[in-house]
Parts: C-alpha cells; sequence; structure tokens
C-alpha cells in the first residue's frame, strides 16, 4: 500500500476536510508535495498571493509552477490595496467556488488575516473559503499561507528573542509577536521554516503564552498533508512535533523544561485524535554497527542556527545510549552576555529512534524525545571561549615550535619563488602526505611526493583515505608513525571528504588524533586548497556570497545557500576560506562568522600562504598576494528570519612578510606595494560585485536594482583596510 493510499485508509470515517501546510520554499522541482496536492484537489485551485508586498508577480510566478504540474489555476487578485472592495466581489467569490480548492503563498501572515477579516467579522470573502474548506476542498498554504493556519498565529519574532525577551506588543522591540489566526487547523500552534530557521524555542515560547499544548514545526520545502484526523510528512525534510502537556513551564524565568518532541519525516504518519505517530514501513531500528556517536558534540554551533537542532537530534538517534543520551547547545549575545540553552535527552525505554539508508543518504524518524530551553548568563570567560574555540589538542599544550601553514593553492603549481619559501617552512622531512580529501587519493598522493622529493625534502604518503580511515585505526605501528612525522601535508580536493575521513562517522578518528599529537609536539601541518576550509572548527562547505546573503545557511549542497559544516578543529582562530581573490568568496567568510558568531575570518589568497603561530594567534602571510582578515563586530549584525545585516566588519589585507596577533591586535607591517593595494581593490571589487549578483545581472541584461539585491556601504580606512556593511532582506516572497 502507498502512503498515499495509507493516508486515505486511515482517514475514512473522518471529516472530508483537506489541507496542505507546506513550510516555505516549495521548490517547483517538489513533485511528490505537488502531486499530492494536485490529488487532493482534484487538478483545479484558486491562488491567494494575499501575504505578498509583490502579489502580481509572485502571483504569476506560482500559477506558473502549478500550470507546470498539471493544475488548472486561477490568481485571486485580493490584496492589501484593493481588500476593501474585492473580499466583497460577487465575481471573486465565485471564482473560489469554481475552482473548490485554494492556495495562499508566502510573505506576511498579517496581511492575509487583515483581508480576510475587517472591522472584527469574517467578510463574504473568508466565508466563501470556509464553505469550500468544509465541502471537501483543499486548503494550501506555504510560509506565511501556513503560519495563519492556526487558531493563535506567531507574527515575528526569533527563537533567541522568544526565550531572552519573552512575548512583546511592540512589532520594534525585540521579543516574540503573536496574534490571532485563521483557526482552519485546530490540532496545535503552527510554524514554518521551521528547522533552517532553527524556531523551536520561539514555538515553545508561543505554545506557553496562548495555552496551546501541542505545536508543529513544518520545514522549508516539506509539507503536512491532512486528510481529516490523520496526517502524512510529505518532502525534502520533516516536522517537529511538540507536545507540552507534561512541561514545567515558568514564563517569569523563561524556563521551559520536559518537553515532548518527535521529529516525523517523509512519509511518517500521525493520528490528530490520539496524536500516534507511525513511521513509514522503510524505517527500522538502528543496528549496532550504526551507533556513530559516544560522546556530546564540540562544535559551538548557535543553538538556533539553520539545522542546528535537528542535526544534534540526528546525533542521539546514531548515538550509544549506554554513554551518550543527553546534549545540549547554546545561544549567546555577546554584547549582553545573556543568552539560551537547549538540552536533548534520548528518554530510556520511552524515545524511538529510527532510520532507514536510502541512496540519497541518511532519513531519521525520532520519536518521543525530551528537550528543555532556558534562559542563562554567561561569565565572561564563556563568551570568550565561545568567540575563539579551543583546537583540538586533545589536552595538549603546543609546542612553540608547532606551525599551521594554511594555503591558498597546491605548491605544485606555484612559481619556484612561491614553491622555496614552503620548502623552507618544512625542512629536511620526512613529511606525511595526507591526500584524503582528493577523489584520486593515489594520484594526489604520487603527485605530492614527486614534487617534494624533486626539492631534497623526504615525503611519504600515509595511504589514508574515507574508505580505510577505520584500518587504519587499528594499525598502531602506521598511528605510531603519524605521531613523530616532523611534517603533515594534507592535499587540496572536497574539504568535506577530508572532514569525514577524520572525523570518521561524526567520532574523532585515531588518526586524527594522532595528526593532533604530531602538532602539538611541534609538527608543521600544512593544508592545501579546500583542505584550509575544513581545519577550521567551523567549515564552509559550499555557496556563493550572493547565495550566502540572499538565501543564508542552506541544508546541503543540493540547495541554494552557504552550506556549514562542523571542522577539523585544528586551526582555532576563527574560519579559514581559500581561493578568497578569483573565487570572490569574501562576502560569504563574513556570512559565515556572522551566522556563527565567529569574531574572525582569515581569507587566503590564491599562491599564498598563512602561517600560523601561537596557538594560531599569530599569523604571518607568505606567497604572492597574502590574506586578508574580517572581525566581525557582535554586536552590531542581525542574521534574523527576514533579513541579513552585518556592520562595522573590518577587512584587513596583508602582504607577504606581514605579521598580525589577533589576540593582542598587534601588526608588523613590510609590503604596501601598489601590487598588494591593487590585489585588495580587486578583493573589494569582486565583494561589490558579487553580492548584488552583478555578473550574472548584466549576462541577462537583467536591472542590478531589481529586487533581492545586497544594500553595500564600503567605508575604505586606508590603502589597505576597510569597514563594509552589508544588509538584504532573506526569502521574503515564497519561492
Amino acid at each position: 500500500m502507498t502512503s498515499s493510499a495509507a493516508l486515505t485508509s486511515l482517514a475514512q470515517g473522518s471529516p472530508a476536510r483537506r489541507m496542505a501546510i507546506i513550510g516555505g520554499r516549495l521548490e517547483d522541482n517538489n513533485r511528490a508535495v505537488y502531486r499530492e496536492m494536485r490529488r487532493l484537489a482534484g487538478g483545479k485551485i484558486a491562488i491567494f498571493p494575499t501575504a505578498s508586498s509583490e502579489p502580481i508577480e509572485v502571483g504569476e510566478e506560482t500559477k506558473a509552477a502549478f500550470l507546470a504540474h498539471g493544475f488548472t489555476a486561477d490568481v485571486i487578485p485580493v490584496h492589501a490595496d484593493n481588500a476593501s472592495g474585492s473580499a466583497f466581489d460577487p465575481e471573486i467569490l465565485e471564482r473560489v467556488k469554481a475552482a473548490g480548492s485554494i492556495y495562499f503563498t508566502g510573505g506576511d501572515q498579517a496581511k492575509i488575516v487583515g483581508a480576510l477579516i475587517q472591522n472584527g467579522k469574517d467578510t463574504p470573502l473568508l466565508k466563501t473559503i470556509r464553505q469550500v474548506f468544509k465541502a471537501g476542498g483543499l486548503l494550501a498554504g506555504s510560509s506565511a499561507g501556513a503560519a495563519m493556519m492556526s487558531k493563535v498565529m506567531i507574527l515575528g519574532g526569533t527563537s533567541f528573542e522568544s526565550v531572552v525577551h519573552g512575548i512583546t506588543e511592540d512589532p520594534d522591540e525585540p521579543g516574540l509577536l503573536v496574534g490571532k489566526g485563521m483557526g482552519f487547523f485546530p490540532h496545535g500552534l503552527v510554524d514554518q521554516h521551521f528547522i533552517k530557521r532553527g524556531r523551536l524555542a520561539r514555538l515553545v515560547v508561543a505554545m506557553a503564552h496562548a495555552n496551546q499544548k501541542r505545536g508543529f514545526g513544518i520545514d522549508e520545502n516539506t509539507a503536512l498533508l491532512v486528510e481529516g484526523n490523520k496526517a502524512r510528512v510529505c518532502g525534502e525534510y520533516g516536522i517537529i512535533y511538540v507536545e507540552t502537556r507534561r512541561a514545567n513551564i515558568n514564563q517569569q524565568t523563561n524556563q521551559y523544561e520536559n518537553i515532548r518532541i518527535s521529529y516525523l519525516d517523509d512519509g511518517d504518519l500521525i493520528d490528530l485524535k490520539s496524536y500516534t505517530m507511525t513511521p513509514a514501513e522503510s524505517k527500522r531500528k538502528v543496528r549496532n554497527r550504526e551507533i556513530a556517536y559516544r560522546a556530546p558534540v564540540r562544535s559551538k554551533r548557535n543553538a538556533f542556527g539553520a539545522y542546528a537542532v535537528y542535526d544534534l537530534l540526528a546525533r542521539l538517534v546514531l548515538g550509544d545510549q549506554a554513554n551518550y543520551a543527553t546534549d545540549s547547545l547554546t545561544a549567546v549575545d555577546m554584547k549582553s552576555g545573556t543568552g539560551a540553552r537547549v538540552v536533548l535527552d534520548r528518554v530510556k525505554r520511552s524515545s524511538r529512534c529510527l532510520i532507514s539508508t536510502p541512496d540519497d543518504g541518511l532519513r531519521m524518524t525520532a520519536v518521543n524525545f525530551r528537550a528543555s530551553i532556558m534562559k542563562q548568563s554567561f561569565d565572561p570567560a564563556t563568551q570568550s571561549d565561545r568567540e575563539l574555540r579551543s583546537a583540538r589538542s586533545f589536552g595538549m599544550d603546543l609546542n612553540e615550535r608547532s606551525q599551521l601553514v594554511l594555503l591558498g593553492s597546491s605548491p605544485v603549481y606555484l612559481d619556484h619563488k612561491e614553491q622555496r619559501e614552503i620548502i623552507d617552512l618544512i625542512g629536511e622531512g620526512p613529511v606525511g602526505i595526507f591526500a584524503a580529501a582528493s577523489s584520486e587519493a593515489r594520484r594526489t598522493a604520487r603527485e605530492h611526493v614527486d614534487f617534494f622529493r624533486q626539492h631534497g625534502v623526504e615525503a611519504v604518503d600515509l595511504g589514508i583515505t574515507i574508505d580505510n580511515v577505520e584500518y587504519a585505526a587499528r594499525n598502531p605501528e602506521l598511528l605510531d608513525r603519524i605521531a613523530s612525522m616532523k611534517c603533515i601535508f594534507m592535499c587540496g580536493g572536497n574539504q568535506i571528504r577530508l572532514v569525514e575521513t577524520l572525523l570518521h562517522r561524526g567520532e574523532e578518528s585515531q588518526v586524527l588524533r594522532a595528526i593532533a599529537s604530531a602538532y602539538a609536539h611541534g609538527a608543521t601541518l600544512i593544508a592545501s586548497s579546500g583542505a584550509v576550509s575544513a581545519l577550521s572548527g567551523v567549515m564552509i562547505a559550499g555557496g556563493s556570497t550572493y547565495e550566502a546573503l540572499r538565501y543564508g545557511v542552506a541544508s546541503d549542497l543540493g540547495h541554494q545557500g552557504l552550506v556549514i559544516q562542523e571542522g577539523v578543529g585544528l586551526f582555532d582562530s576563527g574560519i579559514a576560506d581559500q581561493n578568497i581573490l578569483t573565487a570572490k568568496r569574501l562576502g560569504r567568510l563574513v556570512v559565515a562568522c556572522a551566522e556563527e558568531n565567529e569574531r574572525y575570518g582569515i581569507g587566503v589568497c590564491e599562491e599564498s600562504a598563512v602561517v600560523a603561530v601561537k596557538s594560531g594567534q599569530e599569523l604571518t602571510a607568505i606567497g604572492r598576494h597574502g590574506f586578508v582578515t574580517i572581525e566581525t563586530d557582535p554586536t552590531s549584525k542581525d542574521t534574523g528570519d527576514t533579513r541579513f545585516m552585518a556592520r562595522n566588519v573590518k577587512l584587513n589585507m596583508y602582504g607577504p612578510g606581514d605579521r598580525v596577533n589577533l589576540s593582542s591586535g598587534y601588526e608588523e607591517r613590510h609590503d604596501d606595494s601598489t601590487e598588494l593595494k591593487s590585489t585588495f581593490d580587486q578583493m573589494i571589487d569582486g565583494l561589490m560585485r558579487e553580492s548584488v549578483d552583478l555578473d550574472t545581472r548584466e549576462r541577462s541584461g537583467r536591472d542590478p536594482a531589481a529586487r533581492h539585491s545586497v544594500k553595500i556601504s564600503l567605508n575604505r580606512t586606508g590603502d589597505l583596510s576597510a569597514t563594509v556593511d552589508l544588509e538584504c532582506a532573506r526569502e521574503e516572497k515564497d519561492d
């Protein structure tokens, strides 16, 4: 039996009301959701772009998407500017009746309520919508169109603001703003963009305020399909079901404990009478050999960052319950020292952990986990620890000879002068070649072994890849050899592959421990190209500057946005990125630091390197161009739901021979050449062009001032320094 048939079978005898509550960013190629909406709607639908600030454009774009999936679609022209008349227009009422099903786009949910309820009364249009819905027509909505479905509606505010400031009635003040919704969905409070925008805490706070015991947080490109009293999850990710019937809540102190949460995945069912959950038939228990985590997460990710709670829940699902059943994340306001902590528990004999392993990756269902959310004050030491994440040294103090070299390009392709500088850093060797990032590890390792030997340096291929790292962990002779190396060279390639090798199945591998031991005892670690990003505690895994600004953090490389993952953590001075010049990556580095509460970012230019000593705090430039540092101001940024803003971001360029200490601010400058100034100018121009996607717009003949452009304010404070303000709207329309 298919899941659609199962849902229909389960709904027999229940009211015929049909809904598709979508968490936003419904992609045009989401055939599963469109197919189910077409089945539930009978192929005809009336589109309401009422929530949008650009209702005409959004209405036509949405209609085109529905037509592409075989619908007959009609855009209903009701919006803020004409609702006083259009909501009473008999012709419009007849068009809605003729369609027999309804879809609300994204935007501002308050605009929907304002158009359909006027002077405290239901308009004729709202009465018609209710009649169509009651008669069995599909009522669907995405983003704002989902938020208005419940009796109580969340209007604004982030999870952090909700926990720290509580409820507010002033939209200009920090806090959670709630109002009256349409009440189409009587089973609990609805929130959307849920996992992507880290909204668990704001849903819990809203539920407590409204005395709602159940909440449904629906992620992007995902729908909760309702038929009567049965519902099924359909889409890219899933939903988080929240229940507070037995929770301990103190709204005065902002403490929310013993909350029950469940993550329901694509294909999972929930009974909306008994609230029992039925995982999809493909789900099974986690096998012993699939247990991947045995200790709490080391990464200091923002508790309310994109997919942070989902990733923590996934760790517990794949965790060893005997040793690892509890984990937590925090979020801190560096200016006030106030923040929040989220704790998740896998409850013995109560929580259920189920997975499936299709070709496209792991899918999970997590039922009846316990969550606690609490406001906290953080002391200066904790704040400092968050600003400068500690490196993975396993309790060993770094030798004063320990140095880490971040290479913007492989030395194989550098000019002789730059090659000589790298060789001088290494000395006689031997050099252990670690080519796990490469898709052709043997070939890449052999190429680098030959290079070093041609320059009189002994080198050896360590032979470690993602496929054999488990065997290497059981080879004490190899591990001892790595730990005694004078130099370890990590070849470029795919940084994700490198991290998954060293943090194999989420755990610090014995190989990583051996590398960290060598580093702590004075070895030189060299990372080339993609390996540079992997060495940070927070790794940039993908996304352009424009995507990072416009779409924020993405779930994975298959979607537009900045992809952030946990890095190896051997470089602790901030987030590092490479190919910063030609790839125009300065802007994405700014976004990554702002999103992850990192103070510093280090961008390494091509044909250049950063030599880091003193636990990574003292940086020296070598090579052709050098590197750039970015310093974010934690008190002047906003990475909220609808916009990105980072102000007073300091940019400093360092050329060959220049040195800077990030802790003390001390600088030594030896290069103020015209060439270095030109490089900095080129980097700034790249930021300006890439941030507003100028290259693409010019090629397509579009107006650079068109919607979704990014506001940039640049202040040159010197030939090699500047401050920049970046600001842009994020996903105002539901696309």
